[in-house]
């Protein structure tokens, strides 16, 4: 079967916002460069790339649709708030239900031969509609949620592995709470499809397999790709320049969307890190940079210099950001497959990060950077210690090849390419 014969509809519900999104997007790009006939379908479409098809095309414009758009919406608001109300303690961290936008049988009027998922959360894709899908779908995860009931991350929790329930997010002391009642309809919408899962690590691989509502279907762990000629090692100078950085200065990064208030990156034990590094490293100066956030109007009290960068969309200036670094800090309390480490390494940046999730995949301990024990802010401050006192050279030179070797658009693509072929046989 040749590539050109492969037909695939890649869906994500955005095609360069957020890393979901943006991995979603280079696959599609790589696709194309493989010559597989390939069209992206987005919620939210961002670049102006004739491939990627917005919903808003299918949607009528009439004024009346509107209004009823609006009005159910509105219902749909007040239903799913009464039922989150119930838990009035959850944890402040991201969940979602099964609230999804009406695709007007958009499957039925593109044509594919494999429905490719990636990231479709915040109300786009309705999974009642894979029932109609009566092709092979193939569904790259990029958290936990499409396993568990509500969650996007299970952290300690294992209930995913026997259908939810009694959910410590919630706070539920509940089997029949509404992270089973998700599962449950999430095990009806999935009975009878012909789907592979691909988990872009082994640790979500290993978990999806674990889960009680994958187990069942085919899984294959397939990393996510990167354009390693863009995202690639580069004159410090300019970069700092493009960035209005002083180059003389010495940057540890810290890079995340929402950086700040989003608890699953582990901003407070970065700023914990960085005191205890400042306690017993007081000898060095750098600069903390922090990619995704404005300045907060809460003092954390950290005991070095920080600028904020604000949030930045185009890769040209995340490269820079690299570029800039000495070194690349991930305290995120759970990670699937990182983009911000796999681009740092790419652009031979060493990264610290704990060692959870994917990371270990990517960074190799005391070699292309370093996997701090998990949650301790101490070992985290000697990660970056280490990066910032290891022959430079030798380490970004290991970091780009770990890339070369395992990540790049070409490789990824391929490994893509040969399940197709297999689904369609």
């Amino acid at each position: 079967m040749s590539n050109k014969t492969l037909s695939i509809l890649i869906v994500s519900t955005s095609d360069v916002l957020g890393g979901a999104s943006r991995t979603a997007y280079r696959l599609h790009c790589g696709m194309k460069r493989h010559g597989v006939q390939s069209k992206m379908f987005v919620k939210n479409k961002i670049s102006q790339d004739d491939t990627v098809i917005a919903l808003s095309d299918f949607l009528p414009h009439q004024r009346w649709y509107t209004i009823i758009k609006w009005l159910g919406n509105k219902i749909m608001n007040k239903i799913q708030h009464y039922h989150w109300n119930k838990y009035p303690n959850k944890e402040h961290v991201f969940m979602s239900d099964l609230r999804s936008t009406s695709i007007h049988e958009a499957f039925l009027k593109i044509e594919f031969n494999i429905l490719h998922l990636h990231w479709i959360n915040l109300r786009f894709l309705n999974l009642k509609m894979l029932k109609n899908v009566n092709k092979p779908i193939v569904w790259t995860l990029h958290d936990c949620w499409p396993f568990t009931g509500v969650c996007h991350y299970f952290y300690e929790c294992d209930r995913y592995t026997i259908g939810c329930g009694n959910c410590p997010l919630l706070h539920s002391q509940n089997n029949g709470d509404l992270s089973h009642f998700v599962w449950e309809k999430k095990k009806e919408y999935y009975l009878g499809l012909n789907l592979h899962i691909v988990a872009p690590s082994r640790w979500l691989g290993e978990a999806a397999v674990r889960s009680s509502l994958f187990r069942e279907f085919p899984v294959s762990v397939i990393p996510n790709p990167i354009d390693s000629e863009l995202f690639s090692p580069g004159d410090r100078v300019n970069a700092c320049n493009m960035l209005e950085l002083d180059d003389c200065k010495t940057y540890v990064l810290y890079c995340a969307m929402n950086a700040v208030n989003d608890k699953n990156k582990g901003f407070k034990q970065l700023v914990d890190a960085v005191g205890w590094y400042s306690d017993n490293y007081n000898n060095d100066d750098f600069v903390l940079l922090v990619l995704g956030s404005d300045k907060p109007e809460i003092d954390f009290n950290i005991p070095i210099d920080v600028q904020y960068l604000g949030m930045i969309n185009e890769d040209v200036k995340m490269v820079s950001a690299y570029r800039s670094a000495s070194v690349i800090v991930v305290p995120s309390l759970s990670e699937n497959l990182s983009n911000v480490i796999m681009e740092s390494l790419s652009c031979g940046t060493p990264v610290v990060a704990f060692d959870i999730g994917g990371n270990s995949d990517m960074i190799d301990h005391k070699e292309n950077g370093y996997l701090a024990e998990a949650l301790s802010a101490e070992d985290l401050a000697s990660g970056i210690y280490w990066c910032l006192h290891t022959e430079k050279k030798k380490i970004s030179q290991l970091a780009r090849k770990k890339v070369e070797e395992n990540f790049t658009m070409k490789i990824v693509s391929q490994q893509y390419i040969d399940l197709y072929k297999s689904l369609i046989k």
